[in-house]
């Protein structure tokens, strides 16, 4: 097991998948430079797609040049825990096909279409914590 040696900080941007694929090309995408040092949040719906589709949303992203910029990911826990390990599998993947295998992830956090569930509040200071295997929201949700 490859242990890191990192702490990183950076905006939470992201959300789930599917809707981010239906953003793609028009006005609600955003700018490259909104990526820049982001922490990037995903998670998938309810509908649970099949692993090979966050292949290719990850590689788009790559393709994108977002995960090149970004600081960390962070994955929510698919609804029902199908696919988890599958999901992890394509991450995986795609980090070593773009020679991102040193970018902090944490797969598995009960964020969006799972249960339980938290808050991810959007484009607040996080934090990925590598040493003392640690996530943070470093700012208040709200103003």
């Amino acid at each position: 097991m490859k242990t890191y040696s990192s702490i990183v900080q950076g905006r939470l941007i992201g959300g789930c998948m599917e809707v981010l694929e239906m953003l793609k090309g028009i006005d609600y995408w955003p700018d490259l430079e909104v990526w820049q040092d982001s922490i990037l949040f995903f998670e998938t719906s309810e509908d649970m797609p099949k692993p090979e589709y966050i292949r290719w949303w990850l590689r788009s992203y790559a393709a994108l040049g977002i995960l090149q910029i970004a600081k960390g990911i962070i994955f929510g826990r698919p609804y029902d825990n199908r696919y988890t390990e599958q999901y992890e599998i394509e991450l995986l993947k795609v980090l070593d096909e773009e020679d991102l295998s040193d970018l902090p992830v944490i797969t598995r956090m009960d964020f969006g279409h799972t249960c339980p569930t938290f808050t991810i509040p959007y484009g607040r200071l996080a934090e990925i914590n590598c040493i003392d295997k640690t996530f943070s929201i470093l700012e208040s949700g709200v103003s």
